[in-house]
């Protein structure tokens, strides 16, 4: 089978070298010859881009595309995809977090399982580890990714590590827009849509060794929040109405035990202060709105998975 590898690019001058290499070897050590590299320049700042020019004079398999200015992960991966050849298309670190003979692993994965259409790498499924890593980031990446197995139907370990392995036909199809790290739950999200079948294996990742990691807590954080919402719109809005709705049916206990004077002195209390008649009533509407919200995001994720099936099917067409 003929392989893309696909390796976004952002001020990397220090690991271009050795991470070329590093690739080149792996893949010549499992007899795979017939590939090809590309290097995405996400707007590098550095000598990236013009150094992986020269290396590309220097490597007929490797090929190099990219841009002037930063636009994000999600941009630099779905140009490399655009510009991707290979029957299997695998997108990596760039600075080899995961170490290469994940790339062979994947690639072996989908040879030895026809009907699978993707293969990603997993470092938090039984077998997979970490090593090196910040204990505030690896933190708030275990609880995205534990997040996320409640979003996904079937569950998925690691939603957000990039090392991933695709059938061309698969990841093709997709119409993509994410311009950030949101493209890899993008991508899960309209694979599944489509019913694609989607595999794990466990992979190790370690501390980058040079380098600077383009992690933003902020940014990730609300951009994990708000898909988490659009996955499964029913679990923030429909358990918020619940709980509102129980909070009124006790309300209403509470006040109906004030009008009819069975406890002392309970008027005198806070909590019978303010079950009042508007109280109840604004409690019962609340949740009754929230809940309905909940229903409608249901409809609006199912509306939008069908969407995704026409789309892919017109970018098939062309």
């Amino acid at each position: 089978m003929y392989v893309s590898i696909v390796a976004p690019m952002f001020n990397e001058e220090e690991n271009l070298t050795s991470s070329f290499s590093k690739i080149v070897s792996e893949l010549a050590t499992n007899n795979i010859l017939n590939y090809e590299i590309i290097f995405v320049n996400d707007g590098s700042t550095d000598n990236t881009w013009e150094k992986a020019k020269e290396l590309a004079l220097e490597n007929d398999k490797l090929k190099v595309v990219g841009y002037n200015a930063n636009q994000g992960r999600g941009k630099a991966i779905r140009t490399g995809i655009d510009n991707a050849n290979g029957d299997i298309i695998c997108t990596i670190d760039f600075d080899l977090s995961y170490d290469p003979p994940h790339i062979t692993r994947m690639i072996k994965k989908l040879e030895n399982s026809p009907l699978t259409d993707a293969v990603l790498t997993s470092c938090y499924m039984p077998g997979g580890n970490t090593i090196g890593i910040p204990p505030f980031r690896l933190f708030i990446s275990k609880m995205a990714n534990l997040l996320y197995r409640f979003a996904f139907t079937p569950q998925i370990y690691t939603s957000t590590c990039v090392v991933r392995a695709y059938r061309k036909r698969a990841i093709k199809s997709l119409d993509l827009e994410s311009n950030d790290k949101e493209i890899h739950l993008e991508i899960i999200s309209k694979l599944l849509a489509n019913n694609n079948r989607i595999s794990e294996i466990p992979g190790t990742l370690t501390r980058r060794a040079a380098g600077k990691s383009s992690f933003k807590f902020a940014s990730h954080s609300i951009s994990h929040v708000f898909f988490f919402i659009q996955e499964r719109p029913f679990a923030i809005f429909g358990i918020a109405g619940i709980i509102l709705f129980i909070f009124g049916v006790f309300s209403s206990v509470v006040l109906t035990i004030n009008r009819l004077g069975l406890v002392e002195n309970a008027s005198n209390s806070l909590l019978f202060k303010i079950s009042s008649p508007s109280f109840v009533l604004i409690l019962f509407l609340t949740s009754f709105q929230i809940i309905s919200i909940g229903f409608i995001g249901i409809q609006n994720n199912m509306l939008k998975k069908e969407l995704f099936k026409i789309q892919s099917k017109l970018k098939q067409q062309d």
